[in-house]
């Protein structure tokens, strides 16, 4: 097996490593986290200093749940990457490496919410699985128009070479 393809199947098993840690947290955890993120966000839109405390917490309240679906999106936006990536190291038809791949990500978003729901302060929601799902068919299509542009200046640079 060549180095490539190993070196693939271990990248999406350290992001099923990545996801399944952050899933582990529990609710107050994960929620500390969101609610950072948000916080932190309010302070660098803040520029002139001039947004009361008060706002600043019901910004970064209304944030808050968008940073976490957001947070879903792009995990799963890289899990969809690399998933695709790994899947083609061994299919090179596109049709079905993209249903394998979308396959893989979607059972893997189904299995993290299940997980879920046996954390404390936590619950699995079809919503993100969706929002997961969504994520995972976005990284395919980024790896998949990747693929196609590096071919298409590999063929570009075969035709400049050979005039």
């Amino acid at each position: 097996m060549n180095i490539k393809r190993i070196l693939s199947m271990v990248l999406v098993i350290v992001w099923m490593v990545i996801v399944f840690y952050f899933s582990h947290q529990q609710g107050e955890g994960s929620g500390n986290m969101s609610r950072t993120v948000a916080t932190k966000v309010v302070e660098i839109i803040d520029i002139r200093r001039n947004i009361a405390k008060e706002s600043k917490n019901e910004i970064a309240k209304f944030l808050e749940p968008i940073i976490r679906k957001l947070a879903h999106l792009s995990i799963y936006v890289l899990g969809g990457i690399i998933i695709c990536n790994c899947i083609i190291r061994f299919i090179s038809q596109d049709i079905v490496n993209i249903i394998l791949s979308g396959t893989i990500g979607i059972i893997y978003a189904i299995s993290d919410e299940i997980h879920q729901l046996f954390i404390i302060g936590r619950s699995g929601n079809v919503k993100d699985v969706l929002i997961d799902s969504l994520g995972v068919f976005i990284g395919i299509c980024v790896h998949l128009l990747i693929i196609k542009i590096i071919d298409k200046f590999r063929a570009n640079s075969v035709v400049k070479g050979g005039e």
